[in-house]
């Protein structure tokens, strides 16, 4: 009995001991730190939200459609492409000769008006997911046709078409028939999530407010962002990316010119990469107006 009584003890004293830690050490010591910080000013929360509105860009929010794609040049996610490009075979991944995902086509003349982007043309992206660098790139195949006067779409290869743990992440629906696409207009203001914003968030610091006022404003901060970083939708082109860890730009400087998005992909019925991942697909302004599509940079994370 003693030696139950001991282990007992000593099991309760490994769970109490950071939770005491945090209550006696931790919590005290910021609430110190805090005293000591400058206070959070009404002018610089201010200042905060306006340069997530001032950075605003256009955007065209991505509506699945539950019907069969209507025509072989409509914008959609999976299913059989249009046979574009020089080389019209379905990319593989060249380490395990698997087909990579067909992840979308993008026909520019379905698309409202977005400054810089083509106004016809179509766009496909094609995908293994696995990372090249230690940026958080991802492999992909960039096709670009800027006049399609074609009709055929290529076949689906049959490994795309099983249900396997390399093809799980796209439902049956997606892979084999695709998933249609209109698009929605809007206008998306900076996610406060990203880089540089979450850098200079006075939220995030550990600073108090310097008066009930300031409080006041600050209550609903994390709800005010949920809403504009949830008002994207799942899938668009153009706007600001979201990512479900870090803005990968923030630990990558030559990454940092990367400002439009070409395509975005989330979650949905019938897409989940991962653990609910995102999946970004960026180009630098300067490329997107030379439609060097060939410096487009895939990264995707997951929880």
């Amino acid at each position: 009995m003693d030696t139950v009584l001991f282990y007992a003890a000593v099991i309760a004293t490994l769970f109490a001991a950071p939770w005491l830690m945090n209550r006696l050490v931790w919590q005290p010591r910021l609430r110190r730190e805090a005293e000591g910080a400058p206070r959070i000013t009404l002018a610089e929360a201010q200042s905060f939200w306006n340069a997530i509105e001032e950075c605003a860009l256009p955007i065209a929010k991505a509506i699945v459609q539950s019907r069969p794609p209507s025509s072989p040049q409509e914008s959609r996610i999976g299913g059989a492409p249009l046979a574009i490009g020089q080389d019209t075979s379905w990319p593989r991944n060249p380490h395990n000769d698997f087909p990579m995902a067909f992840v979308a086509q993008v026909n520019f003349s379905e698309l409202p008006r977005l400054e810089g982007f083509p106004t016809r043309g179509v766009l496909q992206i094609f995908s293994s997911f696995e990372m090249i660098d230690d940026t958080g790139e991802c492999d992909r195949v960039i096709r670009w046709e800027p006049d399609p006067q074609t009709d055929q779409l290529l076949v689906v290869p049959d490994e795309i078409q099983k249900t396997t743990r390399q093809t799980r992440d796209f439902s049956e629906k997606a892979r084999r028939v695709g998933l249609p696409l209109i698009f929605e207009p809007d206008v998306a203001p900076g996610n406060p999530y990203n880089w540089p914003f979450e850098e200079s968030d006075p939220s995030m610091e550990n600073r108090l407010p310097e008066s009930e006022e300031v409080a006041a404003f600050m209550d609903n901060w994390e709800a005010r962002t949920e809403q504009i970083v949830n008002g994207y939708g799942d899938h668009w082109v153009g706007g600001h990316p979201r990512f479900v860890q870090q803005d990968v730009r923030a630990s990558c400087p030559e990454c940092q010119n990367l400002n439009r998005i070409l395509f975005h992909m989330g979650c949905d019925d019938e897409i989940n990469l991962g653990d609910g991942g995102e999946l970004n697909v960026m180009i630098s302004r300067e490329a997107l107006l030379q439609r060097d599509f060939q410096k487009a940079y895939l990264t995707w994370d997951c929880a």
